[in-house]
């Protein structure tokens, strides 16, 4: 038996976070969703862990991802866990920490090892929220570019800035055709606002007004020309070291929620106008950039675990730039998670991994239809091409996961 891990997912932690109660529950859309989802963090086990769910997959789904060559955990809701294992747990792996994990996983934590008991996420303290704030991530950035005199980052005059009230955000605007304001705790596209309008409308000043009475301060960026989203995966080790692990590219909705990632992209297809090799160099001298900065900044100490950062290629004055560090997702996500899968997929394959949400019974629909007209193909042990679903498709989900693959 090897080390055991216990995951457990709940992608809203950040909305908890900003919450700040230990019984906090997420709308019951986000509900339905962690429900629906609950057993995605098996890409990240082993057949040693084991993954908390109230919506277990059946023998026959799990026997259809073995075949695919997926190794995994054991699956239990948190009432059952004594019933599954008697063993010390080395780690508790949740999609991320917040006040309502720690407190949801209180009885769990009491198991672990002496060593998990002294990392610094084991105990929930408010220095924990500056990892989910968008203001820590501004002073990543800042780092970043003070330490770093690359032409290919943003010039200072793009960095965000942090307001406290609307006179702030207006004088900042009057210097940008268009700018973005964010709310200093959100996730996946959600509490952001894309003004095109060089003036604040009755709408916007009411959003502000509404944002500055909870979370006291926005970050406001002058909106970039983007070309493609990236994002650059770290973990936090135990020795406070900082191990990085890749990159992804992933798409996103015109208002900047998530959409999926890309599978084996080709560079030359995403960036057709530039060189492969001077994207390849200007991905790797960020990855350094980052690294760097991130050892002296408040991520290694107050977390241990996977993080993610996302950056953007765009355009500006016809050149092609980078911004380094727009977010800071100090916690797993779906990056990291397609990094995994592509370890499981053949390297001539591409494609995408994919999120579904429609209504209750679309996403069974939805996969009886693909599972017939592009039925999942596997060369030398490893998935190729077709579709393949990572989330039990049923007649009540609403969510659901994918990969969709084809040959180059």
């Amino acid at each position: 038996m090897g080390k055991i891990k216990v995951h457990y997912f709940n992608p809203t932690c950040e909305l908890a976070v900003a919450n700040g109660s230990f019984s906090y529950m997420p709308p019951l859309l986000l509900q339905e969703m962690e429900r629906d989802l609950s057993i995605l963090p098996f890409i990240f086990g082993t057949s040693s862990d084991i993954v908390l769910t109230e919506n277990p997959p059946t023998e026959k789904f799990k026997d259809f991802l073995i075949s695919f060559g997926f190794e995994l955990p054991r699956f239990c809701k948190i009432s059952d866990f004594d019933t599954i294992t008697s063993d010390t747990i080395d780690e508790l792996c949740p999609w991320g920490w917040s006040p309502a994990v720690d407190f949801k996983l209180k009885e769990l934590k009491e198991r672990c090892t002496a060593s998990f008991k002294q990392s610094p996420i084991y105990n929930w303290n408010e220095n924990h929220q500056l990892l989910y704030e968008r203001s820590s991530a501004l002073n990543l950035l800042s780092d970043i570019l003070k330490f770093n005199s690359s032409s290919y980052f943003i010039d200072q005059s793009m960095k965000g800035i942090i307001a406290t009230n609307s006179n702030e955000i207006e004088a900042f605007q009057k210097k940008h055709k268009a700018i973005v304001l964010k709310a200093p705790m959100s996730s996946s596209g959600r509490g952001i606002q894309i003004l095109r309008n060089q003036h604040l409308n009755t709408s916007n000043i009411q959003w502000i007004s509404g944002v500055l009475k909870q979370q006291k301060y926005l970050i406001v960026e002058p909106f970039l020309e983007k070309i493609i989203d990236l994002s650059f995966q770290f973990q936090i080790q135990d020795d406070s070291g900082i191990n990085y692990l890749g990159n992804s590219f992933f798409e996103t909705s015109s208002t900047g929620q998530y959409k999926g990632t890309l599978i084996h992209p080709e560079l030359n297809q995403l960036l057709p106008d530039e060189d492969p090799l001077k994207i390849k160099e200007i991905i790797q001298i960020t990855a350094n950039a980052i690294c760097q900065s991130l050892k002296d900044s408040v991520y290694p100490k107050y977390y241990r675990g996977l993080l993610g950062i996302d950056a953007m290629f765009f355009k500006s004055s016809g050149q092609t730039l980078i911004q380094p560090c727009i977010e800071v997702n100090c916690r797993k996500n779906m990056g990291i998670l397609t990094m995994l899968l592509e370890q499981r997929i053949h390297s001539d394959a591409k494609g995408k991994f994919q999120l579904f949400y429609g209504s209750s019974g679309e996403y069974l629909k939805f996969s009886e239809e693909q599972l017939k007209l592009n039925p999942p193909k596997q060369i030398e042990g490893k998935f190729h091409s077709g579709f393949l679903p990572l989330v039990e498709p049923d007649r009540f989900k609403k969510f659901g996961a994918y990969i969709n693959c084809y040959s180059r």
